[in-house]
Formats: structure tokens, C-alpha cells, sequence
């Protein structure tokens, strides 16, 4: 199965603000997470390297649903599982592994295929494999 993208550049944005030492509020379009941003503490919430994970996951299942659809697939369940490895110097995730975990009454040669296709055509997936590097800037607001 060949996908085509026939649609125009889309663009994002999220506003992630600093609520106090340990929380942060990520928002986009009308919708909040919060996050932890308080340094090996997990009771805060998601860190960033469980934010990361979740969103692979999610690119990952958005196109179960969607690239399954047009493959004309029966797809009971779907879900992620994820180990990664972090160092502390520089602080970096060195390997992700994962798995996909499909329950379906189709052919595990359809599912391989539709298990290329979600990381072939994910958003995610392809800028981690392609590992962009950000740019940015620094905004200094006056404090008075």
C-alpha cells in the first residue's frame, strides 16, 4: 500500500508556562496537560522523557487508526509499551525500544505491514528518526 501526503504544510503551536517548581501547563487548542519540571521527581507528573515516549505512542496509534482504516483492517486494541535509556552527561535518551501491541483477527504479514506504514508516514517518528535539532531564541520580559 503506497500513502500520498496531498495536504498543505500544518502547523502547531503549544505554549508550555512554568506554574510553580514543579509543574509546568502545556496547552494547545483549548486542551491542558500538565507536566513535571521539577528534577527526579516523578510525583509531579510526566517528565519530559515520558512526554516524549507518550508522544511517539500516540503518532504511533493515531496511524493504527487512521492507516488501519484505509487498509481496511479490523483492529480490536492497540497499545504501547516503552523502555528507554537515559544518560546523565549530556543528559540524552541513547536508545528507545518499544512495542506495538496489536489484538486482531487479521494476517501478521497485513499487521507488519501496517506497522511500517504508522512509523513510515508518523510525524513524530519521522522527526525523531531524522533528529531535528530545535531552534530558538531568548526573550527577556522587563520584570518591573
Amino acid at each position: 500500500m503506497t500513502l500520498k501526503n496531498n495536504h498543505p504544510a500544518q502547523g502547531y503551536r503549544v505554549t508550555v508556562t512554568r506554574q510553580d517548581e514543579s509543574h509546568a501547563l502545556a496547552e494547545a487548542r483549548g486542551h491542558r496537560l500538565t507536566l513535571n519540571v521539577k528534577k527526579g521527581a516523578g510525583e509531579a507528573g510526566f517528565n519530559a522523557a515520558e512526554t516524549l515516549l507518550a508522544a511517539l505512542g500516540a503518532c504511533i496509534l493515531t496511524n493504527v487508526n487512521a492507516i488501519g482504516e484505509k487498509m481496511h483492517l479490523q483492529i480490536d486494541a492497540a497499545r504501547m509499551e516503552f523502555d528507554a535509556t537515559r544518560r546523565d552527561e549530556p543528559p540524552a535518551l541513547t536508545e528507545i525500544r518499544y512495542k506495538l501491541i496489536i489484538k486482531s483477527p487479521e494476517p501478521p504479514e497485513k499487521l507488519e505491514e501496517l506497522h511500517g506504514l504508522c512509523v513510515k508516514w508518523g510525524t513524530v517518528t519521522n522527526t525523531v528518526i531524522n533528529g531535528l535539532t530545535p531552534r530558538g531564541e531568548l526573550v527577556i520580559e522587563d520584570a518591573g
